[in-house]
């Protein structure tokens, strides 16, 4: 058993092993503060070690000193906890940042449990009052963080096994589900003198389901048109050439905000491209933006059929001896829509071989010359 002694210097000897391990990973080059943080873990551990060899100088007794209603110490999974805690730090600074988190929040959790079930043990010889005192202290933190993990384990398995089935399978699915967590609470609000134990299986039975069918969707995989959208970025990616995109340009916006605070109109009139502007009423096929900043500008179909604005801003090499031109677009609007195009580009127009410019893809001879000083 641990002294009193020996338990205050144990916690300044961890308290210090976590602030090391802390200080190592933030802060980069410092080798001094390391090694004064290392000494003073030493330190304290060495102390700690004395006074667990001579139990604080106590003078032994024979157990007949004892008192007779004393209470054993129960036993208690925290210490394991706690080192599978700084286990689990180690191997996260040479794996990955989320292990070494989750090694923190173990050590932590694990210590502070510990060093509460130590107190509340010998707070008396009555074991209920001593589990009272303990709940008292440490409930209103326990409740909250148990709640917050079980609501977040809960979400995570159903996200998990609406990716996996297909979308008319998730929406039957989602509607059996609340319809069976309705029934549930009517039944517990017609039945208030239900058996608590009767309570506790039903929730437990639930949730263990739920989190089972989240490990099978997880083992599964998402549905195949998740996957197709992840491998061609259907959701991301522009595609800004004269045939219409099935992902891109599907539900294209036809009106723009008059808050968006563009620079300019674009407009495609009956074949031509043309340009204004703000302030000026002055037609022109050159506009002029400022290096690195966002950039917006209207474009304005008003010919017949659907066409797209498209950004040409010079090119970057993707890989050695591979150049990618570099594009930005609207979607394709029919006549008489308009839609806004943000952009920015970080790189002047003289260091491009081709001059950047906005044109309508399939249209040629038709171009608007965008210099960036």
């Amino acid at each position: 058993m641990f002294t009193n002694g020996s338990k205050y210097f144990i916690g300044v000897t961890g308290f210090s092993a976590v602030v090391l391990v802390i200080y190592v990973v933030l802060v980069d080059g410092a080798v001094g503060g390391a090694v004064a943080l290392a000494s003073i873990m030493l330190a304290v551990g060495l102390l700690a070690g004395l006074a667990l060899f001579n139990r604080d100088g106590d003078v032994e007794v024979g157990d007949a000193a004892a008192p007779a209603n004393a209470v054993p110490v129960g036993s208690s999974l925290w210490p394991l906890v706690t080192t599978l805690g700084i286990v689990a730090m180690g191997v996260g600074l040479i794996t990955h940042e989320i292990v070494f988190l989750l090694g923190l929040t173990a050590l932590v959790a694990g210590f502070v449990e510990w060093v509460i079930q130590g107190w509340s043990e010998s707070a008396s010889s009555d074991r209920r009052f001593n589990n009272a005192a303990r709940g008292r202290l440490i409930h209103p933190l326990e409740f909250p963080v148990i709640a917050t993990v079980g609501a977040g384990v809960i979400v995570v398995s159903f996200s998990r096994i609406m990716l996996a089935i297909s979308k008319t399978t998730g929406a039957v699915l989602f509607t059996i589900v609340g319809a069976l967590v309705l029934a549930g609470g009517v039944f517990f609000a017609v039945r208030p003198n239900l058996k608590k134990s009767v309570a506790v299986g039903l929730c437990v039975i639930g949730a263990v389901g739920v989190v089972a069918g989240g490990i099978a969707g997880a083992s599964v995989g998402k549905r195949d048109q998740l996957v197709e959208a992840n491998e061609e970025d259907h959701f991301a990616h522009k595609e800004c050439g004269e045939e219409k995109s099935k992902y891109f340009d599907f539900n294209s916006e036809a009106k723009v905000s008059m808050r968006s605070n563009p620079m300019a109109t674009i407009e495609f009139v009956d074949g031509k491209l043309q340009a204004r502007e703000l302030g000026l009423k002055k037609l022109t096929d050159r506009i002029t933006v400022q290096k690195s900043n966002n950039i917006s500008v209207i474009f304005r179909n008003k010919t017949e059929g659907e066409y797209r604005l498209t950004l040409f801003y010079g090119e970057k090499e993707v890989q050695e001896g591979v150049v990618e031109e570099l594009h930005n677009c609207t979607q394709m609007i029919e006549s008489g829509e308009e839609q806004l195009l943000t952009f920015r580009i970080d790189r002047p127009s003289i260091a491009s071989e081709k001059p950047y410019k906005f044109y309508v893809p399939g249209v040629e001879d038709q171009s608007i010359e965008v210099v960036v000083p």
